[in-house]
């Protein structure tokens, strides 16, 4: 299912079409659901100049989460996202050095849903924090775990022009440091999974 979310979309992608694969993707996450699945219980759609999914973080618990969220900040995600993620630390807690949050435009069009119901779900307060994103509401996950971040993420490395404009820079000293601190969290968490990290990524061909 995630390499579906992956794809980018045009923006003249005929809407019966996007209904059906609405449908078909519901289908698919019904057919998936229970305690123990490996999916994502909402989706986003950050549209521009082009259209692009997103998804949540498919897994369940707080640790799990927070490893998701760590290897996404060192190696998934735009330098954008992931410098506004890491503005927040693991508690929540705003870190007082840095600030990589950003400011959409109002051309910027992002919207989440659930994946199963298709019900349009507004930004939690925390994508609010991070992204500027209107009218959230104050339900706050954890930063980084919302389908909104990935979405996001994918519309920056597809629109270069929006980067510059909303992306700010960051003392790359002080991200040096930050980066440093994301990757110790990362490490804690994986001992404590009892899983031995050599410090490389997988990426996917």
């Amino acid at each position: 299912m995630e390499t579906g979310l992956r794809e980018r979309w045009s923006p003249g992608l005929d809407q019966t079409k996007s209904r059906k694969y609405g449908m078909k993707l519901r289908d698919i996450a019904n057919v998936m659901s229970g305690k123990h699945r490996f999916t994502s219980s909402t989706i986003c759609i950050s549209e521009s100049g082009g259209r692009y999914y997103g998804a949540s973080m498919s897994c369940t618990g707080k640790k799990e989460g927070q490893i998701m969220i760590a290897v996404s900040c060192l190696c998934t995600w735009h330098y954008g996202v992931s410098n506004a993620v890491m503005t927040y630390k693991p508690d929540k807690n705003k870190r007082k050095n840095f600030d990589g949050t950003m400011k959409l435009q109002e051309n910027v069009k992002c919207q989440a849903s659930n994946v199963k119901s298709g019900e349009k779900i507004p930004p939690c307060k925390s994508c609010g924090n991070l992204f500027g994103l209107e009218k959230p509401s104050n339900q706050m996950w954890p930063y980084g775990n919302c389908a909104e971040a990935e979405s996001l993420s994918k519309l920056l490395y597809g629109e270069e022009e929006i980067v510059k404009k909303v992306v700010q820079p960051v003392d790359c000293k002080i991200r040096e440091q930050v980066v440093k601190e994301v990757k110790a969290h990362l490490e804690e968490k994986l001992q404590e999974s009892e899983f031995q990290w050599d410090s490389s990524y997988y990426i996917p061909q």
